[in-house]
């Protein structure tokens, strides 16, 4: 019964997924006030744990492309390669990184959830 209703909650859509939300639910569904706590964090760190992994190595593999790109454009830009190339490249770059630092901080918010929750609830 618990895990249906944490496994629901992480296939829903939320702007925000909050530690406290999924306590709720299981308050509602009758687990005991400590015992939803401690599957709640279970649960959210269940999830972090399979998030850094996606999120995470995309995030090196983003950062890793991004670092080679611009030595590739600084070698361009030495041996005067076309405005074209250079203009191309600067914007991968640009796009990789931003998006390279969008999941690393998502993981830090989730993360931080965690954390925060932890030491609301002194678990």
């Amino acid at each position: 019964m618990q895990t249906d209703i944490i496994s629901t909650y992480f296939s829903e859509h939320h702007k925000q997924r909050r530690v406290a939300d999924l306590e709720q639910r299981l308050l509602a569904a009758g687990v005991p006030a400590q015992e939803a706590s401690v599957q709640a964090l279970a649960g959210f760190q269940a999830l972090l744990k399979k998030e850094t992994k996606k999120k995470g190595i995309k995030a090196l593999i983003g950062l890793i492309i991004a670092l080679v790109l611009l030595t590739r454009v600084v070698m361009a830009v030495n041996q005067q390669g076309t405005f074209l190339q250079i203009s191309v490249s600067l914007a991968v770059i640009a796009y990789t990184l931003v998006s390279s630092l969008i999941w690393g901080l998502q993981l830090f918010a989730l993360k931080e959830e965690i954390t925060g929750f932890r030491d609301l609830r002194k678990l």
